[in-house]
């Protein structure tokens, strides 16, 4: 077992900060924490596609997810977990600053 304080990035790190990666039975899990600006766009242009499973939880603030075609899928706020599928694309607006907690999970090489 280990124990890890949940912090998040400051403004001096990158976006996002790893907490924890274990492998076990060829599955990789990593623990982190994210910052979002105000008014950024995630990714900056276009959608992104992770080959993970993702499990966020949104601990402040508030992002509008979007649809391939630019369209509005929902919003992300303060309370929220939402699970992403591997190549799921994805792209939002982030409306207010905004921290969350993440876990990912893919086949370890």
């Amino acid at each position: 077992m280990e124990i890890k304080k949940i912090t998040y990035p400051t403004s001096k790190e990158h976006y996002s900060k790893e907490l924890l990666s274990e492998v076990n039975e060829g599955i990789k899990t990593t623990l982190g924490t994210v910052f979002l600006r105000k008014g950024t766009r995630i990714p900056s242009e276009g959608f992104s596609k992770h080959p993970f499973n993702e499990i966020s939880i949104i601990t402040k603030g508030c992002i509008e997810m979007l649809n391939e075609d630019e369209s509005i899928k929902g919003y992300l706020k303060s309370g929220n977990a939402v699970y992403i599928n591997a190549l799921e694309a994805q792209a939002g607006n982030v409306l207010e600053d905004t921290t969350l907690i993440y876990v990912l999970n893919e086949k370890a090489n």
